[in-house]
């Protein structure tokens, strides 16, 4: 436990000791902030007046706003998330020190663990943005603190999950540019195809002149491509939970998310071992 926490706070003091930290914070920031102003002004016209604005009623606020804006702060960290992973492991190649780093009597999984609770260590930080966001919102509306609690932790998730990916690159890159670079393209498949599964349809428009059979295995080759554009990217299950509607479901893609790319890490440092 030490051995984790020597390497952890190594690392995430480096964060800090370079500008990359306080760009990655400030701009979290930014553009967050941004899109709560916004978010919470328009709210407020709209309890003001809502018929002018089309609506019947004052809209919920965890659904009109509190969870559009908690997505977007986890899809945030999908975009700027590869600031954070993207030197963990492959820096270390890039210097010429993963050697040295794996024939120093460090355990693989007390250098996964310890790097990727640094990486942590810097989601909290970004979270501290989104808590002070949470505490205007708990100040201004009767929402339950532990709704607001409960989404901020489902930022954590999604951030987490996030990093335990691109921690993965990470250990397969060798060098910076190209780590980042992979993690960010990964996520921009998967939020491409997040927007994507929202428009499909339910069933294959297949032509009635096709066979029956292949109308079939159209059919079901369709649902499972579905199934995955739907239920794969991060985003798509943090909606319900961001209004506090909790499902087990969608804790355990995050948790198991997390475990399968850290599980991933560890094999690829280990297979490294035994190349060298």
């Amino acid at each position: 436990m030490r051995s984790i926490w020597a390497v952890c706070k190594r690392e995430f003091i480096s964060y800090f000791t370079t500008p990359v930290g306080f760009v990655i914070v400030g701009v979290y920031a930014l553009l967050s902030g941004l899109y709560f102003t916004g978010s919470f002004i328009i709210y407020a016209r709209i309890t003001q007046n809502p018929s002018s604005y089309g609506y019947d009623a004052i809209p919920e606020m965890e659904e009109w706003m509190l969870s559009p804006f908690l997505v977007l702060c986890g899809q945030l960290l999908m975009f700027i998330g590869p600031l954070v992973t993207m030197r963990l492991l492959s820096e270390e190649r890039n210097k010429g020190t993963m050697e040295l780093l794996l024939t120093h009597p460090l355990r693989d999984r007390e250098i996964i663990f310890g790097k990727y609770l640094a990486s942590l260590g810097t989601l909290l930080v970004l979270m501290l943005i989104v808590g002070f966001h949470l505490i205007i919102i708990g100040s201004f509306t009767p929402i339950e603190p532990v709704v607001l609690a409960f989404g901020l932790v489902t930022v954590f998730l999604m951030g987490a999950a996030f990093f335990s990916m691109g921690l993965f690159i990470s250990a397969l890159a060798n060098n910076q540019v190209t780590a980042g670079t992979m993690t960010f393209g990964i996520a921009l498949v998967s939020w491409i195809l997040g927007l994507m599964g929202q428009d499909l349809p339910e069933a294959i428009p297949a032509p009635d002149t096709w066979p029956a059979g292949l109308v079939r295995a159209a059919e079901m080759v369709y649902a499972i491509f579905r199934e995955l554009v739907v239920s794969l990217p991060l985003d798509a299950h943090a909606h319900e939970l961001a209004e506090g509607i909790i499902y087990p479901h969608d804790i355990v893609y995050y948790l198991l998310f997390t475990s399968f790319f850290l599980f991933l890490t560890f094999r690829t440092l280990e297979s490294r071992k035994w190349r060298a």
